[in-house]
C-alpha cells in the first residue's frame, strides 16, 4: 500500500476548494458580488465579503505555515484589508493568489510537524497543524456554499 503524503494531500484539497470558490465568484455579475440578499430580515454577507475573507485568511495562514508558528491575528488589519479587497475588486484575484500561497506553504510544511499542537486563534481550542490546514479547506468550501446560495437567491440556477 502506498504511503500517503499528507502535506501534498492537504495542499491538493486547499487548491481544489479555492478553485471551486473562485469559480463560484467569477461567474457572478459584478453588481451581484456586492448584493446583500435579505432573508428573514437579515441582510447577511455579500459574496465579495466572503471572497475577501478567504483571500485574506489564506494569505495569513500561508505565512504561519511558512514560519512554522502563528503570527498574532490582528482583527483591525483583517477588517481594513478585506474592505480594501472588496472596494478594489481584487478579492477574486487575491483569493487565487492566497489559496496558492497557502497550498504551497502546506505542501512544503514538514510532515512530522503536522501533529504538533497549538491554540487556534479562531476557536481558542487546541489544534494540530493538519487540523489548521483543514480549517482553511473547510472555510473555502463553506463560503463556496454561501456564494452559491446567494446566486440561487438572485435567480441563478446554473
Amino acid at each position: 500500500m502506498p504511503q500517503l503524503n499528507l502535506p501534498a494531500f492537504l495542499a491538493q484539497r486547499l487548491r481544489a476548494s479555492g478553485e471551486a470558490l473562485y469559480a463560484a465568484g467569477a461567474k457572478m455579475p459584478p453588481e451581484r458580488l456586492s448584493w446583500h440578499p435579505v432573508t428573514e430580515g437579515n441582510t447577511g454577507r455579500d459574496a465579495a465579503d466572503q471572497l475577501a475573507e478567504c483571500a485574506y485568511l489564506n494569505n495569513w495562514a500561508a505565512g504561519a505555515f511558512r514560519a512554522g508558528s502563528l503570527p498574532a491575528f490582528d482583527k483591525d488589519a483583517y477588517k481594513a484589508q478585506t474592505q480594501a479587497l472588496k472596494s478594489s475588486g481584487e478579492a477574486l484575484t487575491q483569493l487565487q493568489q492566497g489559496t496558492e500561497n497557502l497550498a504551497a506553504a502546506v505542501e512544503a510544511f514538514p510532515a512530522e510537524k503536522l501533529g504538533e499542537t497549538f491554540t487556534s486563534p479562531f476557536t481558542q481550542a487546541p489544534s494540530t497543524w493538519a487540523e489548521f490546514a483543514h480549517f482553511f479547506y473547510w472555510n473555502n468550501v463553506y463560503h463556496e456554499g454561501q456564494v452559491n446560495y446567494i446566486q440561487v437567491l438572485y435567480g441563478d440556477m446554473s
